[in-house]
C-alpha cells in the first residue's frame, strides 16, 4: 500500500514507471555508482548501500540490498557486520574509516572534516573511494526518501525480487527495461 490514491498499491517499479524523466538517467547513474570501476567491490557497495538504507529506517532498500550483497558473493556475516556493526567493531580495519565517514556523512553531514577524509586515505583506500562512498550515501538517501515518501511498501518478496535483479543485471537494466517500454528520461 503506498500514501499515494491515484496508485495504492504501487510498487517501486509502478514510481519509475510515473516518473521516466527522473527514473532513467537516475539508473543510469547508479548503474555507474554501483557497477562501475572503483575501489569497492559491487557486493561492497551493496552493503554500504543496505547501511545507509538501514540508519534511515527504509527496509525495502535495506532489505533489496542485503539480497544484492548476498547474490554479488558477500559472506553473511561480513554483510552483517557492514549493515549493523558500529563502524569502530568492523572485522575489516580498512572498511572501519570509511563506515564511520559513511555514517557521519549520513547523519550529520556538517560535521565531517578532513579527518575523517585523512582516516579513509591512511587506511590504504584512494581518493576515490571517499568519493564513491559519498555517492552511494547519497543515491540511497535520496532512493529511501523516494520509497518512505511515498509509502512503497516493503514485501519481502518485491525485495527480494529487487535485490536479485541488481545483482544480476545491475540498474542500467531498469532504464533499459522503462525505454524498451517507449518509457524515455
Amino acid at each position: 500500500m503506498t500514501f499515494l490514491p491515484s496508485r495504492p498499491s504501487g510498487t517501486l517499479m509502478d514510481a519509475f514507471k510515473a516518473n521516466p524523466a527522473a527514473a532513467v538517467p537516475l539508473h543510469r547513474f547508479a548503474n555507474a555508482v554501483m557497477r562501475g570501476d572503483g575501489p569497492f567491490t559491487p557486493a561492497q557497495r551493496e552493503a554500504i548501500a543496505a547501511r545507509v538504507s538501514a540508519a534511515n529506517g527504509c527496509g525495502f532498500c535495506q532489505d533489496s540490498h542485503r539480497i544484492a550483497a548476498l547474490e554479488l558473493g558477500m559472506d553473511a556475516d561480513a554483510l552483517e557486520a557492514t549493515v549493523s556493526a558500529a563502524a569502530s567493531a568492523h572485522p575489516d580495519g580498512a572498511l572501519r574509516p570509511v563506515l564511520a565517514y559513511v555514517d557521519k556523512l549520513n547523519a550529520a553531514p556538517d560535521t565531517l572534516e578532513a579527518a575523517d577524509v585523512d582516516a579513509v586515505l591512511a587506511a590504504g583506500w584512494p581518493e576515490a573511494a571517499v568519493e564513491q562512498a559519498a555517492l552511494i550515501c547519497g543515491f540511497f538517501n535520496l532512493m529511501n526518501r523516494w520509497v518512505e515518501g511515498t509509502g512503497i511498501e516493503n514485501a519481502t518478496s518485491s525485495a527480494t525480487a529487487a535485490g536479485r535483479m541488481v545483482a544480476r543485471q545491475g540498474y542500467a537494466a531498469i532504464s533499459d527495461m522503462l525505454a524498451g517500454e517507449g518509457v524515455r528520461g
